[in-house]
């Protein structure tokens, strides 16, 4: 299975699942909250498959004054996205050799619809990023978090950050310039059905099958300090900052499917902090 689908799904865990947390949505309750908050486990795409909201979704996310997604992306300061995409010095062109710059460039230049000259300046792991987006249905007008965030203001809710950028950015650091430069080369060398995999995806996604999400995944080849430093360190601070913000005012929080399950999943850290979550699905 391609490694594209890491990132697409922002990186669906691959601790052990258990078949109890087979759902994306889940009250927190107990402890120090005067009202519940909610858990929603999401997916950055614009596919209008995954924009399905039931009864339930919705009671839950109106009971709620307040919307947290792990960043406000339409709120991240300028100078703070540039330090973390682009590369320090140099262009990447610097690390290709010449039929390398070739098949990359006329890559971008076929799904994108901008040659490698345009991106020379980032760090691959966005190039690869942008090569992943330009093969996502784009049915909606913004990915599935972005329209929850854009509800919420329409609602007039409190809208925060459950992380900071360097944070979430800080763990492509992780990785250096030549192990992103793979992950895009192996990318295009495996890119033949992207279509057919990205709906296997998404119908492991519709039906909260988090066991089938996790078997997608389990065969990537990105570094072990790359996976802890995205998704085991970053789920120790969501969890802290998911009880912060849940104990000022009744919360509807939104991150990555990836951060819910497992030992080390956000589910599990908040229960160890003395709070009850529950499954809430139909």
């Amino acid at each position: 299975m391609r490694l594209s689908l890491f990132f697409l799904t922002l990186f669906i865990s691959l601790n052990v699942i258990s078949q109890e947390e087979n759902c994306l949505l889940w009250k927190i309750s107990g402890k120090n909250l005067k009202e519940p908050s909610y858990l929603f486990g999401t997916i950055h795409i614009t596919d209008e498959r995954v924009f399905q909201f039931d009864s339930t979704f919705n009671a839950a996310f109106n009971s709620c004054d307040a919307y947290a997604m792990e960043l406000l992306l339409d709120d991240i300061d300028k100078e703070d996205l540039s330090e973390a995409m682009l590369l320090k010095k140099g262009k990447v062109t610097d690390y290709l050799d010449d039929a390398e710059e070739h098949v990359l460039d006329s890559v971008l230049n076929e799904k994108v619809g901008m040659g490698l000259f345009a991106f020379e300046k980032l760090k691959p792991f966005f190039i690869y990023s942008q090569l992943i987006q330009s093969e996502m249905s784009h049915d909606m007008g913004e990915a599935l978090d972005m329209h929850l965030l854009t509800r919420a203001r329409n609602d007039g809710k409190l809208t925060f950050g459950i992380e900071k950028p360097t944070e979430q950015f800080g763990a492509v650091d992780q990785i250096t310039i030549e192990e992103q430069l793979d992950l895009i080369f192996k990318h295009i060398e495996e890119s033949t059905t992207p279509e057919n995999e990205m709906d296997e995806m998404i119908e492991a996604y519709l039906a909260a099958d988090l066991q089938s999400l996790l078997e997608l995944v389990t065969d990537t080849a990105l570094p072990e300090k790359f996976n802890q430093a995205f998704l085991i360190d970053r789920n120790a601070v969501m969890a802290k900052r998911i009880i912060n913000i849940s104990k000022a005012q009744p919360t509807f929080h939104a991150v990555g499917a990836a951060h819910l399950p497992g030992p080390n999943g956000v589910i599990a850290l908040i229960r160890k902090k003395g709070y009850t979550v529950e499954s809430v699905c139909n």
